[in-house]
């Protein structure tokens, strides 16, 4: 069995077309958003430093995808709130580690964030539990 490369790294604004077609794979009524509004969100997302999105790719085909936010400090607190909004990887791709990679670079992406943050994430029982 020939072992392939895994990359994860940040998004690129060519990215956007396959990462489309991978949240549609996760979400099928995310086909309702129009592409042009998918591209002006994701292009706002990679300018934005409270956002991180990772993809995972193997050769030149993305494999998954990750999405999370800094939503800041409260009132209150000297910490930030983070929240993981999405990691999906696709299903002929499971079980080889994609997974993980991608929610390890959310983490370092948290850890290197200019505040301590409490990264919260509810997993879908269905879709996490199912392989």
């Amino acid at each position: 069995m020939t072992q392939i490369r895994l990359v994860v790294r940040a998004a690129r604004p060519e990215d956007a077309a396959e990462v489309r077609r991978l949240s549609i794979a996760f979400t099928p009524a995310a086909q309702e958003v129009p592409p042009e509004v998918f591209d002006s969100r994701f292009a706002r997302f990679l300018a934005d430093a409270s956002w991180c999105l990772p993809v995972a790719l193997a050769r030149t085909r993305l494999l998954g995808y990750g999405l999370a936010q800094d939503f800041g400090p409260g009132l209150r607190a000297d910490f930030t709130t983070g929240r993981v909004h999405d990691v999906f990887v696709d299903p002929d791709s499971r079980l080889a580690g994609t997974g993980r990679a991608l929610m390890n670079f959310i983490f370092d992406w948290s850890r290197a964030r200019p505040q301590p943050m409490i990264l919260d994430w509810q997993a879908s029982p269905s879709e996490s539990a199912r392989r």
